[in-house]
């Protein structure tokens, strides 16, 4: 396991996926697919999800914070497929344009992690 000192870089990691599951949360009305109660449960179990982590990390990064936040960004890209909304357009694209969105930010909070001065195992 893996951590470092925050910085204002890791402060900003963490705030911009925070941000992301909070609009991920609020999707649904915001899009306009809220009819679709798959897709509705599926942002806001994620959103939350993601919610939760951030605050976390905005305490202390760990690196299995990060790799559950890549995990969640996956399965968002993935879900309108596999869940079986992707004619929902709105739903569609607001899973993959966030799932992407997550799971470059993780990795980017890993690459931190693994190549920053001050990084460290724990």
């Amino acid at each position: 396991m893996r951590t470092l000192d925050h910085d204002l870089e890791d402060i900003f990691l963490a705030g911009w996926s925070l941000m992301l599951g909070v609009a991920l949360v609020i999707a649904p009305w915001w899009l306009g697919f809220d009819n679709n109660g798959t897709a509705t449960w599926n942002a806001w179990a994620c959103g939350s999800a993601v919610v939760v982590l951030s605050m976390l990390a905005l305490g202390q990064v760990y690196d299995w914070l990060e790799y559950l936040v890549a995990v969640i960004g996956l399965w968002l890209a993935c879900a309108p497929w596999v869940l079986g909304f992707g004619e929902v357009q709105a739903a569609a694209w607001t899973h993959a344009g966030f799932g992407l969105a997550l799971i470059i930010s993780a990795g980017a909070e890993l690459w931190r992690l693994h190549e920053a001065p001050g990084a460290r195992s724990v």
